[in-house]
Protein backbone atom coordinates (compact mmCIF):
# COMPACT_ATOMS: atom_id res chain seq x y z
CA UNK A 1 0.00 0.00 0.00
CA UNK A 2 1.47 3.35 -0.95
CA UNK A 3 3.16 5.22 1.92
CA UNK A 4 2.08 2.57 4.48
CA UNK A 5 5.29 0.55 4.54
CA UNK A 6 3.26 -2.64 4.13
CA UNK A 7 2.68 -4.69 1.00
CA UNK A 8 -0.01 -7.11 -0.18
CA UNK A 9 0.09 -9.76 -2.86
CA UNK A 10 -1.66 -8.79 -6.08
CA UNK A 11 -4.92 -10.58 -6.56
CA UNK A 12 -7.09 -11.82 -3.71
CA UNK A 13 -5.26 -10.11 -0.82
CA UNK A 14 -5.10 -6.73 -2.52
CA UNK A 15 -8.71 -6.98 -3.74
CA UNK A 16 -10.04 -7.92 -0.29
CA UNK A 17 -8.23 -5.05 1.43
CA UNK A 18 -9.38 -2.55 -1.21
CA UNK A 19 -12.97 -3.78 -0.81
CA UNK A 20 -12.74 -3.30 2.96
CA UNK A 21 -11.43 0.24 2.44
CA UNK A 22 -14.27 1.01 0.04
CA UNK A 23 -16.86 -0.35 2.47
CA UNK A 24 -15.41 1.12 5.68
CA UNK A 25 -13.65 4.20 4.39
CA UNK A 26 -10.50 5.76 5.71
CA UNK A 27 -11.05 4.65 9.32
CA UNK A 28 -9.44 1.27 8.58
CA UNK A 29 -5.78 0.74 7.77
CA UNK A 30 -3.39 -2.03 6.84
CA UNK A 31 -1.18 -2.76 9.87
CA UNK A 32 0.77 -5.71 8.43
CA UNK A 33 0.89 -7.38 5.04
CA UNK A 34 3.36 -9.75 3.40
CA UNK A 35 6.13 -10.94 5.70
CA UNK A 36 9.31 -12.49 4.40
CA UNK A 37 11.00 -15.26 6.40
CA UNK A 38 13.64 -12.69 7.42
CA UNK A 39 10.98 -10.29 8.75
CA UNK A 40 9.17 -13.14 10.53
CA UNK A 41 12.48 -14.26 12.09
CA UNK A 42 13.06 -10.76 13.44
CA UNK A 43 9.53 -10.54 14.85
CA UNK A 44 9.68 -14.05 16.35
CA UNK A 45 13.04 -13.44 18.02
CA UNK A 46 11.70 -10.21 19.54
CA UNK A 47 8.60 -12.08 20.79
CA UNK A 48 10.84 -14.85 22.20
CA UNK A 49 12.88 -12.27 24.13
CA UNK A 50 9.65 -10.69 25.39
CA UNK A 51 8.54 -14.21 26.48
CA UNK A 52 11.81 -14.69 28.42
CA UNK A 53 13.00 -17.37 26.01
CA UNK A 54 9.80 -19.44 26.18
CA UNK A 55 9.40 -20.55 22.55
CA UNK A 56 6.03 -22.18 23.22
CA UNK A 57 4.60 -18.96 24.63
CA UNK A 58 6.10 -16.92 21.79
CA UNK A 59 4.61 -19.28 19.18
CA UNK A 60 1.09 -18.87 20.59
CA UNK A 61 1.07 -15.21 19.59
CA UNK A 62 3.47 -15.14 16.64
CA UNK A 63 4.19 -17.88 14.11
CA UNK A 64 7.76 -19.14 13.87
CA UNK A 65 9.68 -18.23 10.69
CA UNK A 66 8.37 -20.12 7.66
CA UNK A 67 4.99 -20.79 9.28
CA UNK A 68 3.25 -17.41 9.06
CA UNK A 69 0.12 -17.09 6.96
CA UNK A 70 1.37 -13.59 6.12
CA UNK A 71 3.65 -15.39 3.68
CA UNK A 72 0.69 -16.62 1.62
CA UNK A 73 -1.54 -13.55 1.61
CA UNK A 74 -3.15 -13.02 5.02
CA UNK A 75 -2.92 -9.51 6.44
CA UNK A 76 -3.72 -7.46 9.53
CA UNK A 77 -6.02 -4.45 9.72
CA UNK A 78 -6.68 -1.85 12.37
CA UNK A 79 -8.60 1.28 13.22
CA UNK A 80 -6.94 4.60 12.50
CA UNK A 81 -5.96 6.23 15.79
CA UNK A 82 -6.07 3.04 17.90
CA UNK A 83 -2.30 2.55 17.69
CA UNK A 84 -0.81 -0.55 19.33
CA UNK A 85 -4.24 -1.44 20.75
CA UNK A 86 -5.08 -2.62 17.22
CA UNK A 87 -3.15 -5.75 18.21
CA UNK A 88 -5.29 -6.43 21.28
CA UNK A 89 -8.85 -7.60 21.83
CA UNK A 90 -9.81 -3.90 22.00
CA UNK A 91 -9.89 -3.90 18.20
CA UNK A 92 -12.82 -6.34 18.42
CA UNK A 93 -14.77 -3.67 20.31
CA UNK A 94 -14.56 -1.12 17.48
CA UNK A 95 -17.29 -0.34 14.99
CA UNK A 96 -14.75 -1.06 12.23
CA UNK A 97 -14.35 -4.65 13.40
CA UNK A 98 -18.10 -5.08 13.73
CA UNK A 99 -18.61 -3.79 10.19
CA UNK A 100 -15.99 -6.24 8.89
CA UNK A 101 -17.89 -9.07 10.56
CA UNK A 102 -21.31 -7.80 9.45
CA UNK A 103 -20.20 -7.51 5.82
CA UNK A 104 -19.45 -11.23 5.85
CA UNK A 105 -16.53 -11.29 3.46
CA UNK A 106 -13.90 -11.27 6.18
CA UNK A 107 -12.84 -14.62 7.61
CA UNK A 108 -10.69 -14.61 10.75
CA UNK A 109 -8.00 -17.26 10.94
CA UNK A 110 -7.66 -16.99 14.73
CA UNK A 111 -11.13 -16.65 16.31
CA UNK A 112 -11.75 -17.14 20.02
CA UNK A 113 -10.89 -20.68 21.17
CA UNK A 114 -9.45 -21.66 17.78
CA UNK A 115 -8.20 -25.21 17.27
CA UNK A 116 -4.69 -24.02 16.44
CA UNK A 117 -4.12 -22.88 20.03
CA UNK A 118 -3.14 -19.42 18.81
CA UNK A 119 -4.29 -16.35 20.68
CA UNK A 120 -7.41 -14.56 19.48
CA UNK A 121 -6.48 -12.16 16.68
CA UNK A 122 -9.53 -10.23 15.46
CA UNK A 123 -7.24 -8.01 13.38
CA UNK A 124 -5.84 -10.93 11.32
CA UNK A 125 -7.70 -11.39 8.04
CA UNK A 126 -7.65 -14.84 6.44
CA UNK A 127 -7.35 -14.75 2.66
CA UNK A 128 -6.40 -18.26 1.51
Amino acid sequence: MPRAGHFLYRGESDALYKKARRDLGSSILLTSGIRSVVKQTHLFLAKTIQSKGNLSRAARSLAPPGHSYHGIGDFDVGKVGLGSKNFTSEFAQTKEFQRLVDLGYVDMRYPLNNLLGARYEPWHIKVV
